[in-house]
């Protein structure tokens, strides 16, 4: 099994390669790094969008730092979207990849854009859903709702067993709700206004317009911040990619298109 060590976890990783033939053997098509949300994994969260991306690109689809097969957490560190952000760039360091196009969701779009600014040269294109920039107690009071207050699906008690094991998984929740309280007492800030405007790759920002864990209108505060971003918003909730997987699936693919090359 493939795995990293970084300063923060042992990261696990999965490559797929693509279908696609180039015409000179020393070329490789296009990679996209898959960064997953709270609860998830690459296969999980994009399980729908695997096949479509295998066909044309290389897939790297690691477990971030608590998640999977990756090293179980003990608490969310108030840096942990950045540490996670600098152990995907050891990742791509260790696999000899310059530049990649992103599909990230969630707590990973929010990796995935700090990618974006702090990295820059790095990234090619970053498709993100469900992101936001800052979070306040309204935002926290909500996710406490979601995960602690009233019972889990027992679908997803299910998933999350599977994905993260039994009995980690059920730490997950309350170490997170009290990593982003942690977040709102230091000042809810998780990527600067500044760092938003830094980001100079193609941009397409996706949101649930009927999202409860990330209200909407924090997608308008990133596509207003971040230079020539697109904008797209389904009707929806957060976890969009499921509800209106066609439409999804259509819209990314046809970003990562306009936006990838092959690299050498």
């Amino acid at each position: 099994m493939p795995f990293l060590s970084t300063p923060h976890t042992s990261m696990y990783y999965d490559i797929f390669h693509s279908d696609v033939t180039l015409p000179h053997q020393d070329s490789y098509p296009a990679s996209v790094l898959l960064i997953h949300g709270f609860g998830g994994t690459p296969e999980s969260d994009f399980a729908a969008q695997l096949p479509a991306l295998r066909r044309w690109y290389r897939v790297i689809a690691p477990h971030l730092h608590g998640y999977g097969r990756s090293t179980h957490r003990s608490a969310y560190a108030l840096s942990f979207y950045r540490d996670d952000a600098a152990d995907l760039i050891e990742l791509l360091d260790l696999l000899a990849i310059e530049r990649t196009l992103i599909l990230a969701f969630s707590d990973g779009a929010i990796v995935g854009l700090l990618l974006a600014a702090l990295y820059p040269q790095r990234i090619q294109a970053l498709a993100a859903m469900g992101a936001q920039p800052s979070i306040n107690s309204e935002n926290v009071s909500a996710i406490r709702h979601w995960l602690l207050e009233k019972p889990l699906p027992e679908e997803w008690q299910e998933e999350l067993a599977r994905l993260h094991g039994e009995p980690y998984w059920r730490s997950l929740p309350r170490m997170y709700v009290e990593g982003q309280e942690a977040l709102v007492q230091a000042g809810g800030i998780i990527i600067t206004d500044e760092e938003l405007a830094a980001i100079r790759c193609p941009t397409l920002i996706m949101h649930g317009k009927r999202d409860r864990i990330v209200p909407a209108h924090y997608v308008h505060n990133l596509h207003e911040r971040i230079p020539d971003s697109e904008l797209l918003l389904f009707d929806a909730g957060h976890a969009a990619h499921l509800r209106c997987e066609q439409e999804y699936t259509a819209a990314v693919m046809g970003f990562l298109s306009r936006h990838s090359t092959s690299t050498l």
